[in-house]
Parts: structure tokens; C-alpha cells; sequence
């Protein structure tokens, strides 16, 4: 069985299981488990989202999903956060992007959660 994303310690074998968090500016904030051993947890498309980290073999600081997207010059922050383990190693990702569009253009459909 694959261990919890809050458990920070390797599952044997090398674990993927992480937890993603979206908070919006003066809005919402949500939060999804997601593993990639068998695509699975809360995250509303497993696959996409165990496929667009692996592509990036689970550096998400490398996504970049549409990167010729044109995006308004909208202000609305939605910071995001990954944490948990890709491979047995562990993984920490959190960055801010100015508004939803510039979001996706990055991370796809990774935090639409």
C-alpha cells in the first residue's frame, strides 16, 4: 500500500505520493493527495497530473506546460505547493504566479483542483 502524502518518510521501493495546495488571493484555498505508484488519491485527474511530473522526473520547477500562452494582465495570486515524495526522494515545490491563466501556462492541469 502506498504510505500518505503527510508522511514524509520514503515508502520502500521509492515511493510518488504528494499533497497539492492551491491558494487563491482573499478566496479559496484546496488541497488534493495525489500518488503516482498506481495514479490514484483526490486529485480530480490522476493521470495528467502523474503524467506531467513525470515528464519533469518530478522537479516541478521544470514544468512548463504551455509556455506560449497568452495571458490577461490580471492580478489575482494563486500560490501553489507540492509535498511529499516522487521516487523515494523527497519533494518541495511551492511558487506564486500572478493569476490563474499564468498558472496553467506552467503547471497545466496540475493544480486545477
Amino acid at each position: 500500500p502506498a504510505s500518505p502524502a503527510s508522511d514524509r518518510s520514503p515508502a520502500p521501493g521509492g515511493g510518488s505520493a504528494l499533497t497539492l495546495t492551491l491558494s487563491v488571493a482573499g478566496g479559496t484555498s484546496s488541497g488534493v493527495s495525489l500518488t503516482c505508484d498506481l495514479e490514484g488519491g483526490s486529485h480530480p485527474d490522476p493521470f495528467t497530473a502523474c503524467g506531467l511530473i513525470r515528464r519533469v522526473g518530478g522537479d516541478l520547477s521544470k514544468l512548463a506546460y504551455d509556455i506560449d500562452m497568452i495571458c490577461p494582465e490580471e492580478y489575482l495570486p494563486h500560490t501553489v505547493r507540492a509535498l511529499g515524495t516522487w521516487e523515494g526522494r523527497p519533494v518541495w515545490f511551492g511558487r506564486t504566479y500572478d493569476n490563474r491563466c499564468e498558472m496553467t501556462a506552467l503547471t497545466g492541469p496540475l493544480f486545477h483542483i
